[in-house]
């Protein structure tokens, strides 16, 4: 047989539109061939993209993934009288400072006076509350007591916590920094197991963690500090938090 007549000899192929053509056997051949290389290429390139995928997983980003519901005890930002003092009331926090950038610190402990470290934590963070340029960024901060068994509700050592945590409140003058009551631990009705909540677990708050602070801004952690209560905070970590709010926001006029 002429291999040139079969390669050229024509046949009848139906269109997508419902036409009769006629089509080259060779071009018919040249396009199945091109059609199965890209076939090929795809089935190629996907192989490889798992393969990718297994030897470089995505990192895991560390964010903000729950709010953070406490009981306020002070609210120095506003006056009394403004609709936005929740002094006395539930409060989300972290729905409360949105998108803004935010230094939290979680504290199991309530502390006696004002001498002790947690107290310069909070005058750093009311340092860098007031200053100009981060005032402009919307910096704000927040201060909660992990110090409840059981819910807010539930908990009936709740009055003698927040007596305890109003003198601590009244001896170091918070002038930014909102101060809250929450629970550590708490037995969902019906059952008598302790669980540690939901939002406590989010913020990265570990069982042997007696002071934790976080900043954090768009809901992205960008540097967690935790504090046995045998290593309180020191003026080194003071700095280093400084540092890291300059990092983020920028240099300051001190």
């Amino acid at each position: 047989m002429n291999t040139t007549s079969v390669l050229t000899r024509r046949r009848t192929v139906v269109t997508l539109n419902g036409n009769h053509t006629n089509e080259g056997v060779a071009m018919s051949t040249i396009g199945r061939a091109f059609g199965a290389s890209i076939a090929g290429l795809v089935i190629a390139c996907g192989a490889f993209a798992q393969e990718k995928d297994k030897a470089d997983p995505a990192p895991k980003t560390d964010d903000v993934s729950a709010g953070f519901r406490a009981f306020i005890i002070a609210e120095p930002r506003f006056p009394a009288e403004d609709i936005r003092n929740r002094a006395g009331k539930m409060q989300d926090l972290v729905t409360d400072h949105g998108l803004e950038p935010v230094l939290a610190v979680f504290s199991r402990t309530i502390p006696a006076d004002a001498s002790h470290p947690l107290a310069a934590v909070v005058k750093k963070f009311d340092e860098l509350d007031e200053a100009k340029e981060y005032k402009a960024r919307r910096l704000g901060s927040f201060l909660v007591f992990l110090s409840l068994k059981n819910e807010f509700r539930k908990d009936e050592t709740r009055d003698a916590r927040i007596k305890e945590i109003g003198q601590f409140v009244s001896g170091i003058m918070p002038k930014k920094t909102t101060v809250g009551l929450a629970e550590a631990t708490e037995t969902p009705d019906g059952t008598e197991q302790p669980l540690v909540p939901a939002q406590v677990s989010a913020m990265g708050i570990g069982a042997e963690d007696d002071i934790v602070v976080v900043l954090y801004n768009r809901f992205h952690v960008i540097k967690r500090w935790k504090f046995p209560a045998s290593k309180p905070p020191t003026d080194e970590d003071l700095k280093a938090i400084d540092d890291e709010v300059v990092k983020l926001l920028g240099p300051r006029k001190k």
